[in-house]
């Protein structure tokens, strides 16, 4: 099983992907799966806060409008050509996943 394709840098947008773990708590959720381009296994935590603090009334529309997130590769492997100034760890590629 191959864990990791070295290529290139590039940002490129996948579509929607299938297959991930999503993992919920009281603060947000973390999505884990492979990348769709470089095949690594990486994860991102989102953490959903409230506006201006609020809560109530805002705690509800938070937990039901959230139904995709985007994520982007952060594999921490080496690609080539990926620029200094990139936030991210990995070989650029980004796509939405369903949470739900």
């Amino acid at each position: 099983m191959i864990d990791h394709d070295g290529v290139t840098f590039a940002e490129v947008e996948f579509p929607l992907q299938t297959g991930f773990a999503v993992v919920r708590d009281e603060d947000g959720l973390t999505a884990a799966g492979l990348c769709p381009q470089c095949a690594a296994r990486t994860e991102m935590t989102f953490v959903f806060g409230t506006p201006q603090g609020a809560k109530g009334l805002f705690r509800r529309a938070r937990q039901t409008q959230r139904r995709k997130v985007t994520m982007y590769c952060e594999c921490g492997y080496w690609h080539g050509d990926r620029p200094p100034e990139s936030p991210d760890t990995g070989c650029g590629a980004y796509w939405s996943v369903d949470i739900g």
